[in-house]
Formats: structure tokens, sequence, C-alpha cells
């Protein structure tokens, strides 16, 4: 071969000076030559706070609320209160007619003092019949006939006097006081009107406490925890977000879906939150602070477990690492074994290998 010819047969092998042949970058065996990776394909580790999100959504409803109905029937004397007023605890609410019941009270109550002068009257009489009893002059029969009668009056007494506790617990129940601090929510009677026994009355409702009612797929519920936080916006207060957390969890799914329902606490002391205001949130998930988290893509896996490739003394080095959570929806996963500063690996490039020379673009 000529010298020219050697020339040009010199020239086809060389490549040209800063051009990095394909074969070399995408080799499945250790590579000869540096293999220089761009800065989108190395993740430099970094301490990070992590967490997943679910998107919840609701109707605001009281937690603490009652229905007071009419434990007596009569007519309405006295309906002091409207709807949306505000009702302290003891607060007189209610009352019924009380002239019926007063005068059932006094007509139990005579009874009583009768039954009480007829029983006074047959202890005497036992008392004699013992002592005539013991000198002669009485039969046993007499005495035993005078402790029964004793016996049964005594019997009467103490029904007489249930009847009575019934008639001034009836009266009592006449007035119908508020059991809790709360806002009138509900009033469907009237002053004047006539009610039944267990008639509703009035509802009452404590605003300080409101709840969401609010459904988690079933595929996330696992990750749910009572005390969750919740960062909540109300529809009406699209610049305000009100703070919740999971206070209760159902034990099972919707029937016909596949969610859970979550129930979600928010404190209203302001009372500006109202029954029924449509919410909508964000419940935060799988919450870890100060952790090492890196693209699923980073992590690589042989016959010895999982491991990274570090970026080291201008090579790539195995580096075992453990795994913990993972959140799929963010294509990250917790990395145990990586110190803050580590350059790794993170792009899919299965070709590369442990112990081969390396650069990183920029650095």
């Amino acid at each position: 071969m000529n010298r020219t010819g050697a020339a040009i047969l010199l020239a086809l092998m060389i490549p040209p000076v800063g051009i990095v042949p394909q074969a070399i970058a995408q080799t499945s065996s250790p590579v000869a030559g540096k293999v220089e990776l761009a800065s989108v394909d190395v993740t430099t580790v970094a301490l990070r706070n992590m967490g997943s999100e679910v998107r919840i959504s609701g109707s605001l409803t009281p937690i603490r609320r009652t229905s007071l109905t009419a434990r007596v029937a009569g007519t309405i004397v006295e309906l002091p209160v409207q709807v949306g007023d505000i009702v302290r605890n003891g607060d007189l609410l209610v009352r019924i007619d009380t002239e019926g019941l007063a005068s059932a009270l006094t007509a139990r109550s005579a009874e009583v003092e009768a039954v009480e002068a007829q029983l006074e009257l047959a202890e005497n009489v036992l008392k004699r019949n013992v002592s005539l009893r013991d000198t002669g002059a009485a039969s046993e029969a007499m005495r035993l006939e005078a402790n029964a009668n004793v016996l049964n009056l005594k019997a009467q007494l103490r029904a007489k006097q249930a009847a009575v506790a019934d008639a001034e617990r009836a009266l009592g129940d006449a007035q119908v006081h508020a059991a809790f601090d709360g806002v009138v929510s509900a009033r469907p009677v009237e002053q004047g009107q006539t009610v039944p026994v267990n008639g509703e009355l009035l509802t009452i409702v404590d605003l300080k406490r409101m709840e969401v009612d609010a459904g988690v797929p079933t595929s996330r519920i696992p990750r749910v925890r009572i005390g969750q936080p919740v960062d909540l916006t109300v529809e009406g207060f699209s610049d305000r977000k009100f703070a919740g957390k999971v206070t209760r969890i159902a034990p099972t799914a919707v029937a016909g879906s596949r969610a859970v329902r979550v129930f979600i606490t928010i404190e209203n002391d302001d009372l500006l939150l109202k029954g029924g205001m449509f919410t909508t949130g964000i419940l935060r998930i799988d919450q870890q602070q100060s952790i090492v988290a890196l693209p699923t893509s980073a992590v690589r896996h042989d016959s010895a477990g999982a491991f990274v490739l570090k970026v080291e003394g201008g090579y790539l080095r195995r580096q075992d690492v453990s795994l913990g959570t993972t959140w799929s929806d963010q294509d990250l996963v917790e990395i145990g074994g990586l110190a803050s500063g580590d350059v790794v690996v993170s792009a899919p490039l299965p070709q590369l290998v442990a112990d081969t020379p390396v650069s990183v673009e920029g650095q």
C-alpha cells in the first residue's frame, strides 16, 4: 500500500476531535473510553420534604346538632326564638301550656296524701292487734290481716308517689331549654300551635366545629390516617384557606362505588362557615420530612439487590441502596444509602455499568 492510501485509511479509522462515537455511549458492557453524560442524565442528591395529595370535595355539616321534640302534648304559649338566632346553654326556647299539667300534679299529690293517711291508720291498727295478741285478746289471724293491709297501702303509696314524679317531670318538660350553645337552624312550629308528643319543635346546630364528608378512592385509603392535615377552600371564600384534619374513616366503602367516606373537621370559631357550603380540598398523605427521594429510573436491580450508579472520582460506582415509600404520582421513590450532594445517574440508560470512566456536562 502506498503512503497516500495509508493516510486515507488512517483518517477513516480516527473520529474527529470532540466527537464521542454513539456506540461507546450505548454499549452494554464496560467501555474503554470516557462516557460524557448530559446534566439532565444525573441528579444531585438533596434532602426534601415529600408527600402525595388526594383531592376531596363535599358539603359542610355541623358536627353537633339536635332536633328538639315535644315531650308532652299541648299548646305552645311561648316561642321566643327565630331561625338564625344564637342561643346559649340553658336558654328557654319553647314553653307549652302547663295548666292541665299543673292540675294533674295537684290531683296526684292529693292521692298520695290520702294513701298516707290510710297507711297511718293501718299501722296503728296493726300495733293495737299486736298488743292484744300478746294479752290473748286478739287472734293471730287479726294481726296478719292488719299487717297485710299495711303492706298493701305501702305499695299503693309507692305507686302514687311515682305518679307524682311523672306529673312533675311532665310539668318540667313543658319548658324546652337549649342543651348547648348554638344557632337555631329550623323552627317548623308557631306560637299558639298545638303539638303532639314527639312533635318536632326546633333544630339547634353548633357551628363552631364543622365536618366534611368526602370520598377517597379505595386505592389511596390505606395511606389515610387520623389526624392528617387537609387544606380546604370553601365556596364564597375563594381567597382564604381553611385548615382541617381527618377525624374519622368509615370502615367500608360506599355501596356501588370505589370510595371510602373520610370525615374532615374544621374549626369555625368565628362562625363564618355555614352548613351546606360546598368545599374542595387537598388531603396530604405519605408526608415525610428531610428524606432522599430520586426518580424511579435511577434505581437498578440485579441478583444482589437494588443499587444506583453514583458519579464519584470520574467513574461510575455501584452504590447499594434501600427503598422506602414510592410516590407513583410523582415517579419518585425514597432512597436509603445516599448522602446529600451525591451525584447519581437518573436517566434510563441501561447500557451504563459500574467502573466506567465518566464526565458530566458542566462539571
